[in-house]
């Protein structure tokens, strides 16, 4: 017994009592907090995610070094880069090779949580290193995660992630080839909505593999539908000509596409969110008496539906010259992989 006492006592001495809860043990006292360098707000995490950025664009392997925290990691493109690889690139990387020479940045963002700082953006940028063709241009998100080493920040994970039309595309076409994940049938408010309808003309907006494109066309509608996924445009092709319809299909991207004036007597966008740039360019392009089709999933944050219609938003810009039609939130089965969620469903007809 006299013993064990005695070997705690050592061991208590040789344990330093602790001072505050340990930060990597939340609510728990069982070691000393080590001393967190003092950060200038945002504007610093910034500051130093431009530094490092820039650092290596012009490959100044010694001023990049620096900002490294001793367990680096860079991930891109499925490749994972340790802190002294990417050092050993830059010093050993050739006059003229190609970097990143501007950068322009959008819907920059920066969380921190104690012992680090989440810095997240949106890069439009072009490559330098070639003056005969130009550079290729990029548009892509940054990850940058920075953390308290010694008496500064480092930064501990680099990711770039591709954004833009090309990114969309991707996701999308990926969505198509495996088939699975959607309703393949035609919407439902949609096939209500035009229900004894004499055909006109339509145009289906995202149109993806031409579900509802494809009923509008079997039902006499003069059909136009435009979607970036030529995956989802392949599929609908070969469904168009298996059942002998007739749809005008375009690969385009909706934010340039001209959507003409007083062109379409029906107008849908079923599952193609609620952009409020689009709606602008579909309310002069729908002729009188003509109909606007939305289903998009609402406003719900408590299932993280945060980019949902919110209550009375379509009924507002579609104030002037509209009779609201529909103006629906119900709880249903969505078209697109979920089993239940709140949507709004709503129809308007120009007077």
């Amino acid at each position: 017994m006299r013993l064990a006492v005695l070997l705690l006592a050592a061991c208590a001495a040789k344990t330093p009592a602790p001072t505050a809860p340990c930060p990597e043990c939340p609510g728990q006292i069982t070691c000393a907090a080590p001393k967190i360098p003092k950060l200038g707000g945002e504007d610093e995490i910034k500051r130093l995610s431009y530094d490092v950025l820039a650092a290596f664009d012009r490959g100044d392997a010694a001023a990049f070094e620096a900002h490294l925290a001793v367990d680096f990691v860079h991930f891109e493109g499925g490749s994972t880069t340790t802190r002294d690889k990417e050092v050993d690139y830059l010093e050993k990387r050739k006059p003229g090779a190609p970097f990143i020479a501007s950068r322009t940045w959008e819907k920059e963002q920066v969380l921190t949580y104690g012992r680090h700082a989440l810095f997240t953006g949106k890069a439009i940028e072009t490559q330098g290193g070639n003056d005969v063709h130009g550079g290729y241009k990029y548009v892509g998100w940054y990850t940058l995660q920075w953390v308290p080493e010694g008496d500064a920040w480092k930064l501990r994970y680099w990711t770039w992630q591709r954004a833009g039309e090309q990114a969309q595309r991707d996701t999308w076409n990926e969505i198509y080839k495996n088939a699975v994940g959607f309703n393949k049938q035609p919407n439902k408010l949609l096939v209500d909505t035009v229900k004894g309808k004499k055909p006109g003309t339509a145009l289906d907006l995202t149109m993806g593999q031409g579900r509802n494109a494809l009923y509008l066309a079997s039902q006499g509608w003069k059909v136009t539908g435009v979607d970036i996924a030529d995956e989802g445009l392949r599929i609908a092709r070969e469904e168009a000509a298996k059942r002998k319809l007739a749809v005008e299909m375009i690969e385009a991207n909706l934010d340039t596409w001209d959507f003409g004036q007083a062109r379409w007597d029906v107008v849908t966008m079923i599952y193609a969110g609620n952009d409020a740039k689009w709606i602008d360019k579909i309310k002069p392009a729908l002729k009188k008496h003509g109909l606007f089709i939305l289903e998009y999933f609402a406003y719900d944050p408590d299932r993280g539906q945060d980019d949902g219609v919110k209550p009375g938003e379509l009924a507002k810009r579609f104030g002037d010259g509209f009779e609201i039609v529909r103006d629906d939130v119900v709880e249903d089965t969505p078209d697109w992989a979920m089993d239940r969620a709140k949507l709004q469903r709503f129809v308007a007809r120009k007077k």
